[in-house]
């Protein structure tokens, strides 16, 4: 007898998930009281002299209190740690080089770091006041940040008005978010997770010591497993959910929630799982002579262009439209925190593609859907946000998206019944 690679028994896969659930339960009302304790931000002008951007050829005066390394610094970290003494380095989105302070990190694990975001005066002719407020909104509540740097303008001073309405502010003082969470406590039961629906990747262990490389291997496979394991697509959505869960608490530490490390293997989680699906989905319908050679080459080409789309998409650095940002706005006015659009897009086409008696339009549908699958696995990937954010923003999402699916099954059943067809 032939073992399966994942599991096939939709009772076992159901009791899975339950236990998992309940106990991911209890881990959230745990860690919420900490993620509301890191909502804490410093606001600063930037003519305040205790904020110094640094390009390694700045003179540190003891008005300066946190150095923000920009982009392109050339300093040794040695050098740099011996002249910031006791201050604060500020790692900065966008403007900042990252990478010199994560390396700093890595070769001093100095700990008075915070995560920084940087308004330009140049930029502050694309905003008003409440456009202004909904970026800094977003800094906070999506990522964390402890520091936000503005330039000095009536717009900058009405929104801040708004902002100061919803967190919690201070002008001095800005502390590191941490916690004293267990991280590989939850990696295990990631493993044990993924290991009870793809037995082979409890070798997963044996990579234990290089931790981030542990769960970024079970985490991706994972999301085959989510998959793989189930043939209801609802079922596959919790599944891919508690595995996105589970993957951030596995990581939940002081590197991961100051942007000092970052997932590993995003790019690669983005894109497995579609072409895997897409492979399999094709190579069957070939063999059924479903569809010709030409279909396989027009839908290849066409996924190819889906899945570059959707990695120069990821991250927070990906390019957004003007149209797209005002339907993000408007969204995030009615849910508060914006549902992710890329899922609002790819989900209903997932649970459609079961509903499809068309095996190639079904196929299609099926993998474009698996984007908005693997979309709910990256956003649990983001570490910095609060656990309670990002859960709220997917549970919405989900019901959203759920809401577009039922309205177009109750119309093609009504065109279906107008036909007399069904």
């Amino acid at each position: 007898m032939k073992l399966p690679l994942f599991a096939k028994n939709e009772t076992y896969i159901n009791i899975i998930l339950t236990v998992f659930t309940l106990v991911l339960s209890v881990f959230i009302f745990v860690r919420i009281p900490n993620d509301r304790d890191n909502l804490t931000v410093s606001i600063f002008f930037d003519d305040d002299p205790s904020i110094l951007f640094y390009t390694g050829s700045e003179e540190i005066d003891d008005e300066a209190k946190i150095i923000i390394p920009l982009e392109g610094i050339k300093e040794r970290t040695e050098e740099f740690y011996k002249k910031i003494g006791t201050r604060y380095v500020g790692i900065m989105e966008f403007y900042g080089d990252t990478e010199f302070v994560r390396n700093f990190y890595k070769a001093t694990d100095y700990k008075k770091i915070v995560k920084v975001h940087y308004v330009k005066p140049k930029e502050l002719s694309r905003y008003n006041s409440y456009s202004l407020f909904k970026r800094l909104w977003r800094a906070v509540m999506e990522r964390s940040v402890d520091v936000i740097v503005l330039p000095k303008s009536q717009i900058t001073k009405e929104a801040l008005e708004l902002f100061g309405d919803f967190f919690q502010v201070q002008s001095r003082n800005p502390m590191p978010d941490n916690t004293n969470w267990n991280s590989k406590i939850s990696g295990i039961l990631l493993c044990v997770f993924v290991a009870l629906q793809a037995p082979f990747t409890i070798l997963g262990f044996a990579l234990f010591k290089q931790y981030w490389l542990f769960v970024s291997i079970v985490s991706i496979f994972g999301t085959l497993a989510a998959y793989f394991s189930s043939n209801n697509r609802f079922t596959r959505v919790s599944n891919i959910f508690i595995l996105g869960l589970l993957t951030n608490f596995s990581l939940y530490s002081f590197e991961y929630l100051n942007d000092l490390e970052v997932y590993r293997g995003v790019k690669v989680s983005l894109v497995i799982l579609p072409l895997v699906v897409g492979l399999l989905t094709f190579r069957e319908l070939y063999q059924k002579s479903s569809i010709k050679r030409w279909h396989i080459v027009t839908t290849g080409i066409v996924g190819g262009i889906a899945i570059v789309y959707m990695l120069m998409r990821s991250g927070n650095y990906g390019y957004v439209l003007d149209f797209e940002e005002k339907i993000r706005l408007t969204l995030e006015n009615v849910f508060i925190i914006r549902p992710r659009i890329k899922e609002l897009l790819f989900l209903p086409m997932f649970f459609i593609a079961g509903d499809i008696e068309n095996e190639f339009i079904s196929g299609i549908l099926t993998f474009f859907g698996t984007f908005g699958f693997i979309s709910i696995f990256n956003s649990f990937c983001h570490i910095k946000a609060p656990i309670y954010i990002v859960f709220y923003r997917e549970i919405t999402t989900i019901l959203v998206a759920l809401v577009i699916y039922l309205i177009f099954s109750v119309m093609r059943n009504l065109w279906l019944v107008w036909t007399n067809r069904k």
